[in-house]
């Protein structure tokens, strides 16, 4: 494969600082999965809050990733995907089947499915499940730009989901609750006797998004046209919009000194976007299901696994406040479901199309790919989400969600071990000097790295113990 030089183009000056909440919201609602719902409130009701350090700092270590990732696309407008091929031509060939086989699962669509059967009374769990898959087929579909109505939609779940969490922890905790989570936060090095290890490595991988759901940030932001982005394209509705050119290469800008004022409020716009919606509000939700999960459960001597903690906690809600409570819990959890799932729907697609799509373009005659080239990307997007759903609806018969998803899990954290280390060395060598992260960054990268080094150790080596 030939991945040409960047091009040169000018970068254009960022927005006002306000209006960086965007792709911070996406990750947002990814974030209110595995780790927030299940693994967290799991770990905290069995072995306490003096946990929750180790919270903080797995959210925090994807701040940074997220970080990085987005200063490369801004840097050159080109996906984390392209970007990593320009340093080993084969590995797209590694993220293709990965992405896959981590996120095709229907898990999420099965939780819903429950959930929804309990929250309105009638009807199956396979058909609510079926009914949720459809759902994200017509807001896909029901938007000119790809990107834009996701980002619109989690806008609207991720504030109200918050809204009713607050609700919920304003009657729920009290002051002693509070003050044993503050001392869990700063409990540092505080791991009790009998938690399982590996499970406790991957709740804090999965503290946020996880896996190879950070670097679909780098299409994100690409796709909203964020620094160099602008120049790529766009994914839009081949129905409904105007189909874009998107260029399989990306373009890098001249280091003069209006260039570099206007990268450094690039950045200063990612730092807020991800700072301030992704870390702040992800950590404080993670932090408010936990403690709500601890309030409830605790007291009863309660420790149920996986799904069955929303479960459990709406029952309990139910006995407190009556249908009301029961009712308003569930809610909660369907926003939190349905916009996990959607985002890792729109993640998988996004993700297999760039490579494919790139890939294709920049291909030799006799590729493989040939023969798909006359295909844009946003025709590969909207089919392969269809396609997707489609694999989900035959897989949810198969009622897998917690042991695959589990398995996705550990699979995530492998391939993090993978991309944590190669995106320290692309953003040290091939972006100009001063584009580069920072000291406190590159300290923070390197020690990031050596974590997901020692959960892939611990990992496989107990498949040899």
């Amino acid at each position: 494969m030939i991945y040409p030089p960047l091009g040169q183009k000018e970068l254009l000056a960022p927005p006002h600082w306000s209006k960086a909440i965007g792709v911070g919201i996406v990750v947002m609602g990814l974030a209110m999965g595995t780790g927030e719902l299940i693994l967290w409130p799991h770990l905290v009701t069995k072995y306490g809050l003096g946990l929750l350090w180790l919270a903080l700092i797995g959210i925090t270590c994807q701040y940074f990733i997220n970080q990085e990732v987005a200063r490369h696309t801004l840097a050159t407008g080109e996906s984390f995907f392209t970007s990593s091929a320009r340093v080993f031509k084969w590995i797209p060939f590694f993220w293709l089947p990965a992405a896959i086989l981590l996120y095709v699962w229907p898990g999420w669509a099965s939780s819903i499915g429950t959930t929804l059967k309990e929250l309105l009374g009638f009807g199956t769990h396979t058909m609510w499940a079926y009914v949720a898959l459809a759902l994200v087929l017509v807001l896909t579909f029901s938007g000119k730009l790809a990107y834009a109505m996701l980002e619109k939609t989690l806008k609207i779940i991720v504030p109200l989901f918050f809204l009713i969490l607050l609700g919920f922890s304003f009657f729920n905790l009290d002051l002693e609750i509070l003050k044993e989570a503050g001392r869990g936060l700063i409990n540092i090095g505080y791991i009790p006797a009998g938690v399982p290890i590996n499970t406790l490595l991957t709740a804090v991988v999965f503290a946020g998004a996880g896996g190879m759901l950070n670097l679909c940030i780098s299409l994100w932001y690409r796709d909203k046209g964020n620094g160099m982005g602008h120049y790529s394209g766009r994914i839009t509705n081949p129905i409904t919009g105007k189909t874009e050119a998107v260029s399989p290469i990306g373009h890098s800008f001249e280091l003069n000194a209006e260039n570099l004022s206007r990268w450094k409020g690039w950045m200063r716009y990612v730092r807020i976007d991800q700072g301030l919606v992704f870390w702040l509000l992800g950590f404080l939700t993670l932090m408010l299901l936990s403690l709500n999960a601890y309030a409830v459960l605790t007291p009863k001597g309660i420790v149920p696994e996986g799904m069955q903690i929303a479960v459990v906690q709406a029952n309990i809600f139910g006995d407190l406040w009556g249908v009301f409570g029961f009712k308003l819990f569930l809610t909660m959890a369907f926003l939190m479901l349905f916009s996990v799932m959607w985002t890792v729907i729109d993640a998988l697609a996004r993700i297999v199309s760039d490579i494919v799509y790139t890939n294709t373009h920049l291909a030799h005659p006799e590729s493989i790919f040939r023969h798909i080239k006359k295909y844009s990307l946003s025709h590969m997007y909207y089919a392969i989400i269809v396609v997707v759903v489609l694999a989900g609806a035959i897989l949810i018969p198969l009622k897998q969600p917690l042991t695959l998803l589990t398995i996705s899990g550990v699979l995530g954290g492998l391939t993090m071990a993978v991309y944590a280390p190669l995106l320290l060395y692309m953003n040290n060598t091939r972006l100009a000097k001063q584009l580069r992260p920072g000291l406190i960054t590159n300290i923070a990268m390197v020690l990031i790295t050596l974590f997901f080094w020692y959960f892939s150790y611990r990992i496989i080596a107990d498949l040899f113990v």
